[in-house]
């Protein structure tokens, strides 16, 4: 009905019978339709949003320029060059989600987690010293607390209905210009771009946007065109590492209010564990697995006494579904896991040598000890080197993945860690048969055979591995490191 009204304004307003409109008047009307959706999206949504100012204690690095752990963190105005290694105070900048009447607020992990003041500004310019109630670094989530009452809160909407291409506005402090605004697209979902670290153990879906982010703008609020907020704004990638280029990353607002629950509910977050080691589904283990398609995520390790091996969930097996929910990603799966509580049950569809089977896991707690990710129990005949975790080629791996008898050489790569390794090319489900360097020239039948020969290759020069992806061979170099 507005629509109408308002098409019947433009029209009558140029003199002219609806019958008669042309396509100009039309294409004014809508554009006047989209810029009413903005402001009053903006109106409802900036007072919800405040302005989240800091101070830390950090080490300084003698005669080093100071940058900022994360490019949200502060302003660049704050850097400087340092005499020495002594404890110094840095302001932060950053901002924030009203979600409760009584003063909640979400925001990021780096923007308040390890802030020894921490003062909130809102909208109206009225300031409020906030406390800390607590932060999770694992999904980049912190909630403070104001003292205060009858506070304007935000509508939450529903991540996981977010759509790539749909409209959405970004709404914080970037550069302390409160109370900010832009817009643009959502344009991917599921980015995993590395920048909280955690041994494995951290959590990255984001959703990815090209409304425009910069320092300040973390723990601001991604909202839709209902005025819903649908994320928590919280990176960038930029080849400065410091201002918007065109990409900005927001955390899923399902994830982040389940933190938030847990972290007001019970001083910590309760979240879901599974304990599996994951991997990418590429092409060649598509291919090498006998799947029709590149599908599911494969498990590259099952840890010992956790609910995945008490499900009988296995190395090797490809995780199709949870809880009906198809995956393809890595950290979709840890998403998912993460969203559960401890003692909740999934169902798991898996794919286990050509067989679709459906397994229940009983979640338990994750592990405060994140060193379980690093170092797993190893298998016999299974090594980590260079970042890569090789197993020797047993009968069984060979059904799984349709080896023949004349083809069981070589070792499998069933793991690869971030770093150079992946960044050759290396991927799980990759046979590694020759390791060439200068007169080097060493067919692998083993993984004994595979470190025998790395103590022998010169550090700092490039080895070629000689590699099969499914049914192609090729050539893979990576450059020793020196230690």
């Amino acid at each position: 009905m507005r629509s109408i009204l308002i098409l019947g304004l433009v029209l009558l307003t140029a003199g002219i019978g609806p019958t008669a409109a042309t396509e100009t008047d039309q294409a004014v009307a809508q554009l006047q339709i989209l810029n009413k959706a903005f402001t009053s999206i903006a109106k409802q949504v900036t007072p919800t949003v405040v302005t989240i100012s800091t101070k830390q204690d950090v080490e300084q690095v003698r005669r080093g320029r100071q940058f900022p752990a994360h490019p949200f963190f502060e302003n660049p105005g704050y850097r400087r060059f340092f005499r020495d290694r002594e404890p110094e105070e840095r302001k932060g900048l950053g901002s924030g989600v009203i979600i409760t009447r009584d003063g909640y607020i979400l925001t990021n992990h780096h923007v308040a987690g390890k802030a020894k003041e921490i003062t909130v500004i809102l909208s109206d310019n009225r300031e409020f010293e906030a406390r800390l109630v607590g932060t999770d670094s694992l999904t980049d989530v912190a909630v403070i607390k104001i003292d205060a009452k009858n506070l304007p809160t935000a509508k939450i909407g529903d991540s996981d209905q977010v759509e790539i291409g749909e409209w959405v506005l970004a709404v914080g402090a970037p550069m302390d210009l409160r109370s900010t605004v832009t817009s643009g697209i959502v344009s991917a979902l599921g980015r995993d771009i590395n920048i909280l670290g955690q041994s494995g153990f951290s959590v990255e879906d984001f959703i990815q946007v090209d409304a425009a982010i910069n320092p300040g703008n973390s723990g601001g609020a991604l909202v839709n065109l209902n005025g819903e907020v649908i994320g928590v704004n919280t990176a960038i990638l930029t080849r400065t590492g410091n201002y918007f280029v065109g990409y900005g990353f927001a955390i899923p607002i399902n994830l982040a209010k389940k933190i938030m629950d847990d972290i007001t509910a019970h001083s910590y977050v309760r979240r879901g564990f599974l304990g599996v080691g994951l991997g990418n589904v590429t092409a060649g283990i598509a291919d090498a697995f006998g799947l029709d398609r590149p599908r599911g995520v494969l498990i590259t390790a099952v840890y010992p006494e956790t609910p995945a091996e008490a499900a009988g969930l296995m190395a090797e097996d490809i995780i199709l579904k949870i809880n009906g929910q198809e995956v393809n990603r890595p950290n979709h799966v840890q998403s998912l896991i993460a969203r559960q509580h401890p003692d909740d049950t999934v169902s798991l569809e898996i794919r286990r040598k050509n067989k679709t089977l459906t397994l229940e896991a009983r979640l338990g707690e994750k592990p405060t000890d994140l060193r379980m990710a690093e170092a797993p129990q190893r298998k016999p005949g299974e090594t980590r080197q260079l970042g890569l975790t090789v197993r020797d080629i047993t009968p069984e791996i060979a059904e799984s993945i349709g080896l023949a008898d004349g083809d069981m050489k070589g070792i499998i790569v069933t793991d690869v860690s971030r770093g150079p390794a992946r960044d050759a090319g290396f991927e799980p489900g990759c046979m590694i048969f020759k390791v060439r360097q200068g007169e080097i020239d060493q067919d692998i039948r083993s993984v004994k055979d595979f470190k025998t020969v790395l103590q022998r290759l010169k550090k700092g020069r490039n080895a070629a591995f000689s590699v099969r992806f499914g049914k192609n061979r090729t050539f893979l170099t990576l450059k020793i490191p020196e230690d």
